[in-house]
């Protein structure tokens, strides 16, 4: 609050900046006789789509390269063999547990 008494009584309660006389009648001449010249340039807004759409290719494209890249191709078809093997064996071990054979499941559905 001191300072705010200081600077009150030292310059008052005037404001000290004044505008000269018809400075805005011609800023805005003085204004763009100061920009430099530019030719208006048509907006490539239909390109931004196409970007977009580039990148998410790359962006799959890259994705689809790690995961074949990372992936063990030898595996894969052993894996598939083996789920094949282990349903036969849980089939059969079902079969057996139950003692079915074709003469008893063809008995069960049958409509005697």
């Amino acid at each position: 609050m001191n300072e705010e008494k200081y600077i009150e009584e030292k310059v008052g309660r005037r404001n000290p900046f004044v505008v000269p006389e018809g400075y805005f009648d011609t800023f805005a001449d003085q204004m763009m006789a100061s920009l430099p010249e530019r030719q208006p340039q048509a907006k490539r807004l239909w390109l931004r789509p196409l970007r977009y759409a580039a990148a998410v290719v790359c962006i799959l494209a890259l994705g689809a390269l790690a995961w074949f890249a990372l992936s063990p191709v030898s595996q894969q078809p052993l894996q598939a063999e083996a789920v094949k093997v282990s349903t036969d064996v849980a089939f059969d071990e079902a079969a057996d547990y139950v003692m079915l054979d074709n003469s008893d499941i063809y008995a069960c559905l049958s409509d005697e």
